[in-house]
């Protein structure tokens, strides 16, 4: 299924992968969940890169497809457009794949401190 050129009501970005410090790299580059409503119907997709792929006063087109319980509206990251006052297609963000993080961020203190 399609969406074309749809303005978006809210979108909302949320952390998916391990937190990691400013000093460790961040969490620009982790995974994060992107959700867009458009007429109160919520649409989802997962990307490694934390800012939007659409931002306000524009609009988007994008694939979609329902997930396999019918509960979830599924997003093709590489399908994402969006179109702002030129009416020219732009396509942002960060849309390979990485493998997700494994390890947890350690406590700030000397290993003989941590409570294990």
């Amino acid at each position: 299924m399609k969406v074309e050129k749809a303005e978006i009501e809210h979108y909302g970005v949320y952390l998916k992968d391990k937190s990691r410090p400013p000093s460790r790299g961040g969490n620009k580059k982790a995974w994060h969940q992107h959700v867009i409503t458009i007429g109160g119907e919520s649409y989802s997709f997962l990307a490694a890169w934390s800012g939007k792929f659409v931002f306000k006063n524009e609009t988007v087109s994008f694939d979609w497809d329902w997930d396999s319980t019918q509960k979830y509206r599924n997003v093709d990251v590489t399908s994402v457009v969006a179109y702002g006052k030129s009416d020219e297609g732009i396509r942002r963000g960060e849309r390979g794949s990485k493998p997700w993080r494994t390890a947890t961020t350690r406590p700030p203190a000397r290993r003989s401190e941590w409570d294990d």
